[in-house]
């Protein structure tokens, strides 16, 4: 920490002059990353591979950076009838094998996640999928045992497999050689998969613009991440701290934000057998008028968040520009308070763990700071992931009244998953709202687009009205690159590197 100390305060004073790397090393990126690839190139895996997944697989599908859904090994797609929908296959696609991609590939992809025999965790995430077959060398057919307006976007996150380095391989040999279609393939992993070096699939549909060669380095700590852009060694660096970014952009380094459709917020415990005053939508309210989360964004963030009142963001189907902000005001709070009762305040006691966002460990202070104004004095109890985990899935959440929780959306780039978990269908419910179910459930299955936006929209002004969350603000990251790189807008893993350009002075 010392010595990152050390070099951020000199750079300062004394911005280093970044020169242009020689034509050859152009062709080759350095990145710094936070998280190593825990699974490798395991396919089925629910984790993003460390950054890596997508670099040298794809989907019948994907996201851009902004969310939109587009072609990928699938050119088009339609739903026959409402459990039914047939995609049609890009040709002339091969693996990094050299075998052919066509529907054959995308049925054994199918079978092997319903392998009776295996339980693969990306299984969990695929819906209500229930047949499959080819209709054609190009053309694939996919069923559901109920409507699923969803099936397009899951096959985003599905990584098609080559049946016979599969069936060679076995998992734990596909793992560490992935054989996919996407434009990079592993050249090694390094030890404990913390130094994964990418190389250009020349026979991939997706041919790269400059970068034949990605070393990632992984590197936890975010100051060593800073460091490396500062000093050179890092051409790239994914998950930057906010306070550091005026440092960097002093020595020519460019940020460039990832979106992220996902809200950070404190969930209320109403699903309990006491009179707890946040059962009461007027208290719950009351706090999220208590929090000055502009603030939060300006200061503890520097800007690169924005302020959530609601539980979908503006790049989400379902987000609703009509429901009215919860804007600082801790004397409406105050006497929203005194309506419900408690002129006083109440204690409460929230469990949060570090490490969802930068700086998120001083945004909880301030959050019990701010409650404390209006006489709600907060105690924050610090919980490790895994204990975090074992709570959520078993609802023992002892005297907690709440917790810190991310309304995850990033997956599918839709909020129906993260409505759900604050719903009573969840698993281990904390939030039930039964009035909400009927709403929820039709949106599940509607088919029609118009429609399902409107039954989401109507969902999140219920969420708003009852205030079931204390939203706080959205998910962004912070992402530097050396000047003579450019890119344009980010993915989530920042795995897009076959669109980086080296662009010179």
């Amino acid at each position: 920490m010392l010595k990152n100390a050390v070099v951020i305060a000199i750079a300062l004073l004394f911005p280093f002059f970044v020169s242009k790397p020689s034509l050859a090393d152009s062709t080759t990126l350095r990145v710094g990353f936070p998280v190593a690839a825990a699974t490798g190139g395991y396919p089925f895996a629910r984790d993003d591979g460390g950054g890596l997944r997508f670099a040298f697989y794809d989907g019948l599908t994907r996201f851009t950076p902004g969310g939109e859904l587009l072609p990928a090994l699938a050119v088009s797609w339609e739903n026959e009838v409402p459990t039914k929908w047939v995609f049609q296959l890009r040709e002339g696609v091969v693996f990094s094998n050299g075998e052919p991609f066509n529907a054959d590939s995308v049925v054994a992809t199918l079978i092997e996640l319903y392998n009776p025999d295996v339980l693969h965790p990306k299984k969990a995430d695929m819906g209500s999928i229930s047949g499959y077959r080819a209709r054609g060398a190009y053309t694939v057919e996919i069923e559901t045992s109920e409507p699923d307006p969803l099936i397009p976007r899951r096959m985003a996150q599905l990584p098609m497999i080559e049946p016979k380095a599969w069936k060679d391989l076995g998992r734990d040999g596909y793992s560490i050689t992935p054989i996919g279609t996407g434009a990079y393939k592993v050249d090694s992993w390094g030890n404990n998969r913390t130094r994964p070096v990418l190389v250009a699939a020349e026979e991939s549909w997706r041919q790269v613009k400059h970068i034949k060669r990605v070393e990632v380095t992984i590197i936890p700590e975010p100051g060593s991440r800073v460091s490396g852009l500062l000093s050179r060694e890092f051409d790239m660096a994914i998950s930057l701290p906010s306070d550091d970014i005026a440092v960097l952009e002093a020595n020519d380094v460019k940020i460039r934000m990832s979106t992220n459709p996902s809200i950070l917020s404190i969930a209320f415990r109403t699903v309990r057998p006491d009179d707890s005053p946040i059962k009461d939508a007027r208290v719950r309210q009351a706090l999220n008028y208590a929090v000055d989360k502009q603030s939060i964004a300006d200061f503890i963030l520097g800007g690169t968040s924005r302020v959530a009142h609601q539980p979908a963001t503006p790049e989400l189907i379902g987000y609703n520009p009509d429901a009215e902000p919860f804007d600082y005001n801790p004397e409406k709070a105050k006497q929203l308070l005194i309506e419900a009762g408690y002129p006083n305040g109440f204690p409460l006691k929230f469990s949060v763990y570090g490490g969802i966002l930068p700086g998120d460990t001083l945004m909880f202070q301030k959050i019990a700071q701010d409650l404390a104004a209006i006489g709600v004095q907060t105690e924050l109890r610090q919980i490790s992931f895994p204990d975090y985990v074992r709570r959520l899935f078993n609802s023992d959440w002892e005297d907690i009244d709440g917790f810190s929780i991310g309304w995850l959306n990033m997956q599918l780039w839709d909020p129906q998953k993260s409505f759900e978990q604050f719903s009573c269908v969840y698993t281990a419910p904390f939030y039930c709202d039964e009035g909400m179910m009927p709403l929820l459930d039709a949106a599940r299955v509607e088919m029609d687009p118009a429609a399902r936006e409107a039954l989401l929209q109507d969902i999140v002004m219920r969420f708003r009205d009852q205030a079931a969350a204390l939203w706080l603000v959205e998910f962004a990251g912070a992402n530097g690159l050396q000047p003579v790189y450019e890119v344009g807008r980010f993915r989530l893993d920042g795995s897009a590197y076959e669109q980086i350009e080296y662009v010179g002075d």
